[in-house]
């Protein structure tokens, strides 16, 4: 049986930062444990760059303080994943979901994100697709550039974390460090991949990817 889904649009609040976010997401996370209702959040953050379990922080190309002068902050996580960008102009979405009420099967998860975000781009005329390299999982590209990171953490088969989609962000934020570890691969976004057209608004992203989840899950 699935539980009542709450969607939380914390758009129109302004941009949150990543410490805010996750506290949000840790009290989710013990509501549902605690068999309460699921929660999906969509928001915009702060700048940001966060390190997952797999991260080398190596692979940051710019010194803390460097980062700290340009007033992007660095965290580091419990999700999946390397080094990845949040800021302004990105879609993020955290699922705050029970799997052991649905599949326990973390990789259909993350292909359930990774079809929403397909279709939520397909919307704005932009065709992404899942990658079959291995090393380019959890997330959806553009020809050899990416479009949207997912990383995921699970803890009693509860998700935390998420899915991150390139609206009209910044792009050159990625050069500070090897996106995902991968440093034969490049970025992009909605606004870049529709040259002759105004940017999409974060608020009606938000509204066809909170269709298009409602839909896949």
């Amino acid at each position: 049986m699935h539980r009542a889904l709450e969607v939380v649009n914390l758009l129109p609040q302004g941009r949150v930062s990543w410490d805010a976010a996750f506290v949000l997401q840790k009290e989710a996370e013990a509501r549902v444990k605690a068999g309460g209702r699921e929660t999906l959040f969509v928001l915009e953050h702060t700048d940001v760059i966060t390190a997952g379990r797999n991260a080398d922080l190596g692979e940051m190309l710019v010194s803390e303080a460097f980062l700290l002068q340009r007033g992007v902050q660095l965290r580091t996580t419990d999700r999946g994943g390397k080094l990845t960008y949040h800021g302004p102009g990105q879609l993020v979405a955290y699922p705050v979901l029970d799997l052991s009420s649905r599949r326990r099967d973390v990789r259909r998860y993350v292909c359930d994100l990774e079809e929403t975000l397909i279709r939520t781009s397909r919307d704005f005329g932009v065709t992404a697709a899942r990658s079959a390299a291995p090393e380019r999982k959890a997330s959806i590209w553009v020809g050899n550039d990416k479009l949207a990171a997912i990383g995921v953490h699970l803890s009693r088969w509860v998700t935390t974390h998420g899915a991150a989609l390139n609206v009209s962000t910044d792009l050159a934020r990625f050069s500070l460090f090897v996106p995902c570890g991968i440093a034969d691969g490049g970025v992009t976004s909605l606004s870049r991949e529709m040259p002759n057209e105004p940017p999409p608004a974060l608020s009606a992203v938000a509204e066809c990817f909170v269709s298009h989840f409602l839909e896949v899950f």
